[in-house]
């Protein structure tokens, strides 16, 4: 009996130790997973090294051209410029620089329509993953989304670098515009970025935690494990770090504006009204009527275009 309980002692002596290690592993893990992301990246900003650029298009009554930018330090940023075809030679246009949802890119100068006497840009996110994947597969992937993630700042700053040496574009007037899941790479950009005049952010809020949970209740029915898969999605996409609510303060004195929809159906109002909260003086705040913006409601985009685009000038 006394060899047994000796055992047993020994046993869960052994136990506590290696859970105490497992903890330890996390924490280290937890911590590394959300380092400070400013250096990577002023490591992935180096400079300009290459341009590519594809022929101009003619789009109905726009010009558009995919360009291809390459950095010193290897990072590549895939981009699209639209314009209309009547501006003239010799004119310098102001400077819209979008960030739309993950799946558009650079597709979104396509949402835009009339870019109304501006040059407007989309920025395709940096990934070299596949986007095909889904289910259980989506877990190889994890190393490259979060690498895109990571390197979307830089990439929308090289963008820039290239943008403000073209002689059609004013330098004074760089508006650059987060939409939905491009807002928290917006608002990390226009902080660090001071070439960025006026920053927008449709449809976005603060706290990605949240924001991933409420994005998995239409997948996940049972909450203990849908608050599980949220908070490990949001670690490994380092959401704290990236939180817009982190971020949008630094910008001032530049104005900022933001553009949220009623009935939003991704976006909990709470978290729009805590982004609005944590942004400085001078700021403003529009709600408009409508849902959250995606292909299938050309409505709701092209209210929200209209709303952008109005208050620019």
């Amino acid at each position: 009996m006394v060899a047994l309980t000796r055992r047993r002692r020994r046993w869960l002596r052994r136990l506590l130790v290696a859970l105490l290690g497992c903890a330890a592993l996390t924490l280290a893990l937890r911590a590394w997973l959300l380092r400070d992301p400013e250096p990577h990246f002023r490591a992935r900003h180096l400079g300009l090294a290459s341009v590519a650029s594809q022929p101009e298009q003619a789009v109905d009554k726009y010009i558009e051209q995919d360009i291809v930018l390459q950095d010193s330090s290897g990072l590549r940023v895939e981009l699209r410029t639209r314009r209309r075809a009547d501006v003239g030679t010799g004119t310098r246009l102001p400077l819209v620089v979008l960030l739309g949802g993950h799946a558009r890119g650079k597709e979104s100068v396509s949402y835009v329509g009339d870019p109304r006497g501006h040059l407007v840009v989309a920025v395709a996110y940096p990934f070299d993953g596949n986007e095909r994947v889904t289910g259980v597969a989506v877990v190889a992937e994890v190393p490259a989304i979060r690498r895109a993630i990571l390197d979307t700042p830089p990439a929308v700053m090289l963008a820039l670098d290239w943008l403000l040496a073209r002689p059609d574009v004013d330098p004074t007037r760089v508006e650059l515009v987060g939409a939905s899941f491009g807002v928290p790479f917006a608002a990390v950009t226009a902080a660090l970025d001071r070439r960025v005049t006026r920053a927008w952010f449709v449809q976005g809020g603060a706290d990605n935690y949240a924001l991933i949970l409420a994005g998995l209740e239409h997948n996940i029915g049972f909450g203990p494990a849908r608050r599980f898969v949220a908070s490990l999605a949001n670690v490994l996409a380092a959401g704290p770090r990236f939180d817009p609510a982190r971020w949008i303060g630094r910008i001032a004195p530049r104005p900022v504006a933001m553009i949220n929809t009623l009935d939003d159906d991704r976006i909990p109002r709470a978290n729009a009204e805590a982004l609005h909260a944590a942004a400085r003086e001078p700021k403003q705040v529009i709600w408009l009527q409508g849902l959250h913006m995606q292909p299938n409601r050309p409505d709701v985009l092209g209210a929200l275009v209209d709303a952008v685009f109005s208050r620019m000038d």
